[in-house]
C-alpha cells in the first residue's frame, strides 16, 4: 500500500471513533519511520527503499508496521528489540484501537440462516448479547441463548456475521 494512503487509513480508523490522531513524519537524521500514538502505544510504518521526507514519498510502497509501548525501546546494545512487528497497518490500528463491537451487551439478536449458524444450531434463535471474552469487531459475540441451557464450559461466542438483530 502507498505511504499515502495508509496515512489516510490510519486517520480514517481513529476518526470514526472520534480521535483526532497525529501521524509525525520522519526527521532527517532521524529512523525514517512515520510514527502515531494512542493511550501508551506507539504504532509506525516506513516506507520501502525512501527516506520519508524527500520527494516522492507519497507513491513509496509501505513496510515495517511495528507496536510498541511509549516507554520501551529498543536497545542497540544487546538482542532486546521493542514491541512487535504487524503484516498491515489495519492490524497496527487494531493493536491501538479495536473497533467498537457491532452489537452490544444487552441488545436481542437473532442467528442468520448461514452455513455457519446452520451449522452451531443458532439459525433462527434469539439471545441476548451477554459480556464475554472479546467483545469486539465482528467476531467473539457472546449470546445467551432463549429456550436454551446454559450448557456447563458456558456460553459460545459467534462471529456477527452470522448474527442480525431481533424487531
Amino acid at each position: 500500500m502507498k505511504a499515502i494512503n495508509v496515512i489516510k487509513k490510519v486517520k480514517s480508523h481513529f476518526k470514526k471513533q472520534g480521535i483526532d490522531i497525529q501521524i509525525y513524519p520522519p526527521r532527517k537524521g532521524g529512523n525514517y519511520k512515520w510514527t502515531f500514538q494512542h493511550g501508551d502505544y506507539v504504532g509506525s510504518f516506513s516506507a520501502n527503499g525512501h527516506n520519508g521526507y524527500g520527494e516522492g514519498w507519497e507513491d513509496a510502497d509501505t513496510t515495517g508496521f511495528h507496536v510498541r509501548h511509549s516507554t520501551d525501546h529498543s536497545d542497540i546494545q544487546s538482542d532486546y528489540f521493542a514491541g512487535s512487528f504487524r503484516k498491515n497497518i489495519s492490524q497496527v490500528c487494531e493493536s491501538l484501537l479495536s473497533t467498537p463491537p457491532k452489537y452490544t451487551v444487552g441488545q436481542l439478536v437473532r442467528g442468520k440462516q448461514t452455513k455457519r449458524a446452520i451449522r452451531h444450531d443458532i439459525n433462527g434463535m434469539v439471545g441476548l448479547v451477554i459480556p464475554g471474552i472479546g467483545l469486539s469487531g465482528n467476531y467473539n459475540i457472546t449470546v445467551s441463548w432463549l429456550n436454551r441451557e446454559k450448557p456447563s464450559y458456558g456460553w459460545l461466542s459467534h462471529s456477527a456475521l452470522d448474527l442480525e438483530l431481533a424487531n
